[in-house]
């Protein structure tokens, strides 16, 4: 048992601050990422938040992990062994928040008058 942290139970069920959850549950809402598909990546020898990240590609969707990023870290940390780190290890890529197509159309630059 981890220290201060949730612990495995078995194969099938992670335990959660006393609740028991099944790992075919989404954890990556955006790409749609299975908590058994990151334990499977774990198993075979993923080691970091950003080597499951570019794996399975949880935490690559539009909110850029701010929705999962806590979740695969406690992950990372309850399958290896290894402390969250105090900063996070996965890093969001540009634009770091979604825009609308209306906000791209009202702040796009006009290029008509360049190639007079």
């Amino acid at each position: 048992m981890n220290e201060g942290g949730p612990s495995p139970v078995n194969q099938n069920i992670i335990q959660f601050g006393g609740n028991q959850i099944i790992e075919d549950i989404i954890i990556c809402r955006c790409e749609e990422v299975l908590l058994s598909e990151l334990l499977t990546s774990i198993e075979n020898g993923t080691k970091t938040a950003k080597e499951l990240k570019l794996k399975t590609r949880a935490g690559m969707g539009i909110c850029q992990g701010r929705t999962c990023r806590p979740l695969i870290e406690q992950l990372i940390s309850i399958r290896t062994n290894q402390p969250i780190p105090e900063l996070p290890s996965l890093t969001p890529s540009i634009p770091a928040r979604p825009l609308t197509l209306s906000e791209l159309a009202t702040n796009r630059k006009d290029f008509s008058h360049e190639n007079n």
